[in-house]
């Protein structure tokens, strides 16, 4: 995510290289990481007093910094083995992608706390910032493994001439606080997994998923915590609605990005599906301390609807490399209607009512 392009090139990000250029593997879809801005004038007027307990904790333990020495900048991030050129760019695609998904988040909690600051709400404006150093940190360290691969990206540069998508506050409260935890779980079960398989284990970066992990978790903990201070977010048809719509983009959003970096996945010895699926469970898990209801994951309707939409998906994108013409376009037409369809039934999959804690 990211703040207003006329705030760019004011705010300070990762250290760059002045002849770094434009992204590789960034090609423009629906999946490319977007940058953002928001209401923050109906931010500044947020009333933390009923969850002030909660506020004054997290704001503590961001201050804390408890990763503050996790991240060795003098750590070496190169590669520890050659890899096959479909495996190389796997690898780098990863990289960049996530790499700016985080500078983009840099820019939004930078943006929205220079704001804060100036409408007198000291208190907001410091917790953003604080989330906005975690956020830089991160960009800046797949930003130097991405060096390390003899790739440099001006991201200044690249977040300026990209649009910026405006969201009201509360979709930016419960689509932030949905990325920060389905991050945890992603870096979390990577961790767990290479911990288990360390011949799997290409690449020092990968020593750092587990703090920063914990980066993740405890930033969508503070996002659950402004949930709370907007109790008619939860509330009613409203707090269903935006459960539902959140869970399932997210989660949709999700499926596709895996079936995208398959190959990456596999280089770690993993299976992407089996990985997404347990992603989503966790995630559908964890919202149920914030959301008022989440999806019935426990069978396995919804991840069939998954399966034939990411076969859908794939077909309509092979589709785009063959000639066009009459027959092209009847067949992508029919795609389309097919994948609209799916979208349609699993965005009406049952839910569940969360149970406070759970």
């Amino acid at each position: 995510m990211a703040a207003m392009t006329a705030t760019v090139s004011a705010v300070s990000g990762p250290a760059l290289s002045p002849a770094a250029g434009p992204a590789p593997h960034l090609r423009e879809d629906l999946l490319t990481p977007r940058f953002y801005t928001t209401e923050i004038d109906k931010a500044a007027t947020m009333d933390l007093e009923g969850q002030r307990q909660a506020f004054d904790a997290m704001l503590g333990e961001m201050e804390t910094d408890y990763n503050r020495d996790h991240f060795d900048r003098k750590a070496p991030l190169n590669r520890l083995k050659d890899l096959a050129p479909n495996e190389k760019e796997a690898y780098e695609s990863y990289l960049v992608r996530s790499c700016v998904s985080e500078f983009s988040g840099f820019l939004l909690f930078k943006e929205l706390s220079r704001r804060l600051f100036k409408a007198s709400r000291p208190e907001l404006g410091r917790l953003f910032q604080l989330m906005a150093r975690d956020e830089a940190r991160h960009a800046g360290f797949l930003n130097r493994a991405l060096v390390a691969e003899g790739i440099e990206i001006d991201l200044p540069s690249l977040s300026g001439k990209r649009p910026i998508t405006w969201f009201p506050l509360s979709w930016v409260l419960y689509s932030v606080y949905l990325s920060e935890k389905i991050g945890y779980w992603r870096y979390i079960l990577i961790d767990r997994h290479l911990k288990a398989n360390p011949d799997n284990s290409f690449a020092p970066l990968f020593d750092f998923f587990e703090p920063w992990c914990q980066d993740e978790n405890r930033h969508g903990d503070i996002f659950n915590v402004l949930i709370r201070c907007n109790p008619a977010l939860r509330r009613g048809l409203r707090g269903r609605l935006l459960s539902r719509f959140f869970l399932w983009s997210v989660f949709l959003t999700h499926s596709l990005t895996v079936c995208e970096r398959g190959n990456f996945y596999r280089l770690l010895g993993m299976d992407p599906s089996l990985f997404d699926e347990e992603v989503m469970r966790q995630t559908n898990r964890t919202a149920r301390r914030a959301f008022p209801v989440v999806f019935a994951l426990e069978g396995r309707a919804y991840f069939e609807l998954r399966d034939r939409l990411v076969e859908t998906y794939r077909a309509i994108k092979a589709l785009a490399e063959e000639p066009s013409g009459l027959g092209r376009a009847l067949r992508k037409l029919g795609l389309q209607v097919r994948f609209a369809g799916l979208l349609v039934r699993q965005f009406g999959q049952p839910m569940v009512a969360s149970t406070e804690g759970a």
